[in-house]
């Protein structure tokens, strides 16, 4: 992935994060001093909390760090591991690509109505769906990207290239 894409989709998620970190802070210190409470915490942390998981989604596609459950790939040949990720590939590509379409959608006609929260700031809603829009748009030309990588790598195990170049980084 491109750093300048990466370091941006990290800086919005951290951003993100400490919002909510300080408006939960800030709402549970005025509640038990002065019994007053934020009237936007729980709109604005939805927002927020939409904010991170679709902007992170790109960056666990591109590190392949998604949680996976090998029982049997782990006695799988080489040639049946790389069909297996190739299924795997075409699978996350369809799913991701119909799930932008469908957001692509939902932002489109929640900017032409200028949908807005309900509670007291009035946020808007519409650029919170551009970027489930373009988290799931990402991660699915990651996918294919992955997907077109799969077949110019030599067919030993991915993971364990990966994971020795890792290794001598943190070293040298």
């Amino acid at each position: 992935m491109n750093r300048l894409i990466e370091h941006s989709l990290q800086l919005i998620c951290a951003l993100a994060l400490a919002v909510m970190m300080l408006v939960g802070a800030t709402d549970i210190i005025m509640g038990v001093m002065f019994n007053m409470y934020l009237p936007f915490k729980v709109e604005l942390s939805g927002l927020l909390f939409a904010v991170v998981i679709f902007l992170s989604q790109p960056l666990v596609t591109a590190r392949e760090e998604h949680v996976v459950v090998d029982v049997f790939s782990s006695k799988l040949t080489s040639h049946w591991k790389l069909i297996s990720r190739v299924i795997a590939k075409l699978t996350a590509i369809a799913v991701l690509a119909l799930l932008a379409f469908a957001s692509w959608g939902l932002f489109v006609s929640s900017w032409e109505i200028d949908e807005k929260s309900i509670d007291f700031l009035q946020i808007p809603i519409y650029p919170v769906k551009f970027l489930v829009f373009a988290g799931f748009s990402l991660a699915a030309i990651i996918s294919i990207i992955q997907l077109f990588r799969l077949f110019l790598r030599p067919q030993e195990d991915s993971h364990t290239q990966e994971d020795l170049n890792e290794g001598e980084k943190a070293d040298g």
